[in-house]
């Protein structure tokens, strides 16, 4: 007996707990889900920043009773006006929550963590969003769950329902549905986002029909707030296959679409990159190529570039209101004492020797491969009231610049345009390939600006402190422009009257009576 009425006391002593951090939860729920709104909407600005976009999330009822709560929000989104029409969409989102410490639901999985309050949302049919409820058979085609922590963490994942309907009587969507879940500190200063979808189907039947199949989609992202308001950590988002059709034409494939960026914090500075890739592009059956891009960031100082872009915000916010309401926008203008401010900023950003870089771009073909790496490095002048040439001097450090292309995709190019027009002809494609290879090869040459290295084509630019030195010649920067005004003021680029004329080989001219391009 002494036993069953310790597991009596502590069954009464967990449900008066209970009992009590659920009214606790009820009387605070109000201002926690108002601080979570605010946050949600400071992020959606920032994020919507230059778009001409405008959001808005808001608690429009909260029914509060003693183990859970109903609330209702409404999702708002303003776009510039079109055709002299705002555009406007709301949508409707219900939600149950099961007060803490020990929710039912969590309870029912033995989870006995205790939590502040665990959620169940879903989207509610209005005007814009029944078809979506039809197109889902009825259920509700967003729906998602949530735990909010005593800490002020939250933890959740949003579900898309898989979709099958026509919106139009020319077009159908197919989607498999899509899964994310979501991890986010206090605040938001930490947060993680990870998840995808398997296929979304496109296809229409209008006068021009276009199918659109994309699959395996996915998406990560953990990034925590750095010092000056800037999230850094990593993301990407990659996509296995797109493959594109248009009318009759043979379909475009592409494989292994990325983007991939990563933003870090060395003490005030930001440094990151972000990639983007293309793996493959296929036509109608047959490689094309591949393309690869890499830029980066040095030496940023987080707390002036963050007075920038506040600055930007500041003065961006009334333009992007009147034109989600149809009216005049307001100039872009600045006080004296902005320009002061934004002066001071650009002073304290080149001080830290910021540098930019296309760190790779690299486009590789079935026979050749084309690349560019440009670097500029940044630093303070002495003033900015100096003479335009003279603040560039100072406020350019150094630039480096470096490209190459292979004759062969020259070739390429023309393979690739040849298929695109429906050509056959293999041989007749080959010889064309062979003679824009010489030809534009040669009339690149005829420039100047590049040199040729076995068969690639080449040309590299150094400056520093006011030297130049261009496919390894020492000049001025006077002589330098000097020399590419002198190569490029005319269409033929040095080459005369008639620059198609020429041969890659020597400069002489092709017989009047060679077959020439059409």
């Amino acid at each position: 007996m002494n036993k069953l009425a310790a597991v009596a006391v502590s069954l009464v002593a967990v449900g008066a707990l209970s009992t009590a951090g659920a009214w606790y939860t009820g009387t605070q729920l109000p201002g926690v889900l108002n601080n979570l709104i605010d946050e949600a909407n400071k992020q959606g600005a920032d994020a919507l920043l230059g778009t001409g976009v405008s959001t808005k999330f808001e608690l429009v009822s909260l029914e509060t009773r003693l183990f859970s709560s109903t609330a209702h929000y409404r999702f708002s989104l303003d776009a510039p006006a079109k055709d002299g029409e705002p555009r406007h969409i709301e949508i409707l989102l219900v939600d149950n929550i099961e007060h803490g410490p020990l929710p039912a639901s969590r309870l029912m999985r033995l989870n006995l963590w205790p939590v502040m309050a665990a959620s169940s949302y879903q989207l509610e049919p209005n005007e814009l969003t029944q078809r979506w409820f039809d197109a889902a058979k009825g259920a509700a085609p967003l729906t998602g769950t949530g735990v909010l922590g005593y800490d002020g963490s939250t933890q959740g994942t949003m579900v898309l329902t898989p979709l099958d309907f026509a919106p139009s009587p020319t077009s159908t969507v197919k989607f498999s549905g899509m899964t994310l879940d979501i991890e986010a500190s206090k605040n938001a200063k930490q947060v993680q986002v990870s998840g995808g979808m398997d296929s979304l189907l496109l296809n229409t039947t209008d006068d021009t029909p276009m199918q659109v199949d994309l699959r395996n989609l996915t998406v990560s992202s953990e990034q925590h707030l750095g010092s000056g308001d800037f999230y850094v950590g990593d993301s990407s988002i990659k996509l296995a296959t797109a493959q594109i059709k248009v009318g009759d034409k043979p379909a475009v494939l592409i494989k292994d679409l990325a983007q991939v960026g990563s933003l870090q914090e060395s003490g005030t500075s930001l440094n990151g990159q972000i990639g983007y890739d293309i793996g493959m592009v296929s036509y109608d059956g047959k490689d094309i190529g591949s393309l690869r891009t890499l830029w980066a960031i040095k030496n940023f100082d987080s707390a002036a570039l963050q007075s920038l872009i506040k600055l930007y915000q500041d003065k961006l916010t009334p333009i992007q209101q009147a034109q989600a309401l149809g009216e005049e926008a307001p100039e872009l203008d600045f006080s004296a004492d902005e320009e002061t401010r934004m002066k001071a900023d650009l002073e304290k950003l080149l001080a830290g020797k910021p540098q930019l870089a296309l760190d790779n771009l690299t486009l590789t073909t079935v026979h050749g491969q084309a690349s560019l790496r440009v670097v500029l490095d940044l630093d303070k002048p002495e003033s900015f009231e100096l003479a335009p040439d003279e603040l560039a001097r100072q406020t350019i450090a150094k630039l480096e610049a470096k490209l190459s292309v292979a004759k062969a995709v020259i070739g390429d190019g023309v393979r690739i345009q040849a298929a695109l027009e429906g050509v056959t002809d293999a041989k007749a494609i080959e010889e064309q390939a062979t003679m824009m290879t010489e030809m534009g090869s040669g009339m690149a040459l005829g420039t100047g600006l590049l040199t040729l290295e076995g068969d690639t084509l080449q040309s590299s630019l150094h400056y520093a402190d006011n030297k130049v030195t261009f496919n390894g010649q020492d000049m001025t920067v006077e002589e330098f422009v000097t020399l590419v005004m002198s190569k490029t003021g005319g269409m033929g680029g040095g080459l005369g009257d008639d620059p198609s004329a020429y041969d890659s080989q020597d400069g002489s001219q092709y017989d009047e009576g060679a077959d020439q391009p059409e």
